[in-house]
């Protein structure tokens, strides 16, 4: 078919039997591909995410996404998109009240996006573009996912979509049974798919104005939304490792025994520490609370009335986080017991850390205390600067409120839609960092240089 709109003696470009339009879209995509190569991955995944977050701020502030009489500041429209895509959940505005269906389409097709990484949208762009995966792609998509490069790229994206799919129409169907008891069927049903996604993909949105205060006594839905949060908290690494074990009787891999017992240990300790602690709370808004602080943003207790205790249980929780190449952020399960064990070892034992019968390597040891020294100075650098340009706020309520964005978890003691817009900027900073990686964008414009000096070393008195 001719291509309309073209200089031709009818209006349009010859076609040239259909030949034409593949040379331009080939050489187009080579172009962009060359441009690609020059670009490291963590500079890639940082300009990915900065893509998709301009794309749903101006979508987000565009009059049809909101309900009618409401009008959203493109700040707001910004910090609600880089929320979604950083799947963090904070907001400075009531979702429900302020988006229309088609803004609360966009922003569960950005809380999607966001869960599953700009890698994994761009290797199914690439791949249906010119119907192969190179390299470069495939290190893009094992990096953003931090899975083991001898696993094919294939087989991981294969991976991340049907672990998500599948967990999403499960849990989908499972939050229809008592959405559909107080709300009409197709209501009923997109409520279902958007918290079941959102839940998922750990960003805590929802369309209840109150989270999940108006449940907190049906758990039917509290365990639907927490077994969702645990899922997508979990990542596809460990999903891979458990699938190569059912079919070809492989060993567990010790990164995947550490992300369980971890996972573990946080949920049953936290849900028997917040029983005690908040005195009007069952068993069941217990367990809830210690499984949201990992990331999730949903709550069912409100977190403004948590005691001072509550309140440093939940900032740990929040700072450890969820687990490498899940849709969760902070320093994450295994950066905590490496820290600890290693801690543990090397101090009291006076060997090296080791886990299930194997040894921690050094340079795990190092990266897990790079990324817990360098959260620890981010979060205290933006709670500084927080308490400058919103000094009205408790430091308690600032730190609490950093530690959400950063580990992009969404929680928050009601101060949100109340900071200034120096401080939105603030956090939007945060939720970017937390979700990207601070150790991705140092990498990726850190150069590398093989010197071959060698300093005389001396002892350090500690303590």
């Amino acid at each position: 078919m001719p291509l309309s709109g073209s200089m031709g003696p009818e209006g349009s470009l010859p076609s040239d039997d259909g030949r034409f339009l593949p040379i331009v879209l080939c050489f187009c995509y080579d172009g962009s591909m060359q441009r690609r190569r020059k670009l490291q991955p963590g500079l890639q995944l940082a300009l990915g995410f900065l893509l998709i977050i301009a794309v749903g701020a101006v979508l987000l502030y565009l009059p049809v996404s909101h309900q009618e009489g409401v009008d959203l500041p493109f700040l707001d429209a910004l910090f609600v998109s880089v929320s979604a895509v950083c799947v963090t959940g904070l907001t400075p505005v009531d979702i429900s009240a302020t988006l229309s269906l088609f803004g609360s389409t966009v922003l569960m097709l950005l809380i999607q996006l966001g869960g599953l990484g700009y890698a994994v949208v761009a290797v199914i762009i690439i791949r249906l573009a010119s119907g192969r995966i190179d390299v470069s792609t495939g290190k893009l998509l094992h990096d953003s996912l931090g899975a083991d490069h001898r696993v094919g790229t294939r087989k991981l994206l294969l991976l991340a979509l049907s672990v998500t799919g599948i967990a999403e129409a499960l849990g989908a169907i499972m939050l229809f049974i008592p959405f559909s008891s107080r709300y009409p069927l197709g209501w009923a049903a997109y409520l279902a798919v958007f918290h079941s996604v959102s839940a998922f993909n750990n960003a805590g949105f929802d369309l209840f104005s109150d989270s999940l205060m108006k449940w907190n006594d049906d758990p039917a839905v509290l365990i639907a939304i927490a077994s969702l949060i645990v899922l997508g908290g979990l990542g596809f690494i460990l999903y891979g490792d458990i699938l190569d074990h059912a079919r070809h009787g492989r060993k567990v891999s010790i990164h995947s025994r550490i992300v369980l017992s971890t996972t573990a240990f946080l949920i049953i300790s936290g849900t028997v520490l917040f029983r005690l602690i908040l005195p009007d709370a069952d068993w069941k808004n217990a367990f809830f609370q210690s499984v949201t602080t990992r990331t999730a943003g949903y709550f069912s207790y409100d977190q403004s009335t948590l005691p001072p205790a509550g309140i440093v249980l939940t900032v740990i929780l929040m700072f450890i986080g969820a687990s490498p190449g899940s849709t969760g952020g902070g320093v994450k399960t295994t950066s905590f017991y490496t820290a600890v064990k290693a801690a543990f070892s090397l101090l009291l034992l006076g060997r090296g850390p080791s886990a299930f019968r194997r040894g921690i390597s050094l340079d795990s040891v190092m990266h897990a205390f790079f990324a817990i020294i360098f959260s620890v100075l981010i979060i205290f650098s933006a709670s500084f600067l927080l308490a400058i340009t919103d000094p009205q706020f408790s430091v308690g309520e600032i730190l609490y409120e950093t530690v959400s964005a950063y580990a992009t978890v969404g929680l928050t003691m009601g101060i949100t839609p109340y900071i200034s817009p120096a401080g939105r900027i603030i956090l939007i900073i945060l939720m970017y960092l937390g979700r990207v990686g601070f150790m991705t964008i140092i990498s990726a414009f850190a150069r590398r240089s093989a010197s071959g000096t060698k300093y005389i070393e001396e002892r350090v008195i500690i303590g």
